[in-house]
This record gives structure tokens, C-alpha cells and sequence, in this order.
């Protein structure tokens, strides 16, 4: 075996098989050549370092509990969403209206209302009603509203 084949099998080999006395072919070119041993050993070295580490951040809780825990914090961030998104909208709105500045509206002047309709426009109450005519000055629309009265017949 030589070295290029040593450190192609060092990348996949079981742990054990570096381990002097192994009894594998990688074990026996350990052995003789102090480079592949030397690589090998700095696997060995960070391996063992991994382990350490993964062993210090183990979970505490057990699977199902884990589980669990989980599954309760994703229904609490669900109704968060929920609500919260509800609740952020009416915000949002109350904030634009509240930090909108007032705007003056311009309103069409009306005529005064009485019993004389536009030119050209005919309306007949019958006597248990009143009338109301309203035209913009500047509009072709006419809103009639009858209203009942509450005259006694």
C-alpha cells in the first residue's frame, strides 16, 4: 500500500483500524510511515475532540418530553400569528388615522331645500308625505327623498 492509498482509506476508516497492532493493511502502512501516522493521529485527535464537544451539548430533556415542548411552542408561535396579525393591522390603521393630518373637505354648496324643484324637473308627493329635493349647484344629479309624515289624517 502506499501513502496516496493510506490517506484515501484514513478519510473512511473505522477508528479502530488506525489503532496500532489493527490487523488491517491501512494498520501495517501505519506502522512503517511516519507521515500517514502523523495524519492519522490528528484524525484520531479532532474525532475525539467532536465526541467531547457533542457530548457537552447533549440534550437534557428526554426524546418525548423534547417532543412535546416543541409541539407547544409551535401552537403558541401559531396563535401569536394569529392574533398578533389581527391585532398589528388595527394598530397600523389607528396610527395612519391618528398621524394622518386633518384634511378640509370641499363640499358642494347645496340649494336651499323648500317646495320648488330644478328647472325642468317635476316631483309629486302624495299628502301623507313631505319631500325633499337636493341639487348641487355644479351636479346634474337631483336626490329626491320622500318621508313619510306623521301628521295625523
Amino acid at each position: 500500500m502506499n501513502c496516496r492509498e493510506a490517506r484515501d482509506l484514513l478519510l473512511e476508516a473505522d477508528l479502530a483500524d488506525l489503532a496500532p497492532g489493527a490487523g488491517s493493511e491501512l494498520a501495517a502502512h501505519l506502522e512503517t510511515c511516519t507521515a500517514c501516522r502523523r495524519a492519522a493521529a490528528r484524525i484520531v485527535g479532532v474525532e475525539g475532540a467532536l465526541a467531547r464537544r457533542l457530548a457537552a451539548v447533549r440534550p437534557t430533556l428526554e426524546e418525548s418530553a423534547a417532543v412535546a415542548r416543541a409541539v407547544a411552542a409551535a401552537r403558541r408561535r401559531a396563535t401569536v400569528r394569529r392574533i398578533g396579525f389581527g391585532t398589528l393591522a388595527a394598530a397600523a390603521a389607528a396610527a395612519g388615522i391618528l398621524l394622518l393630518p386633518a384634511r378640509q373637505v370641499s363640499r358642494p354648496s347645496l340649494p336651499a331645500v323648500g317646495p320648488a324643484a330644478p328647472v325642468g324637473f317635476s316631483v309629486t308627493a302624495s299628502p301623507a308625505q313631505s319631500l325633499v329635493v337636493l341639487q348641487p349647484a355644479d351636479s346634474n344629479i337631483v336626490v329626491v327623498w320622500y318621508l313619510t309624515s306623521r301628521r295625523s289624517s
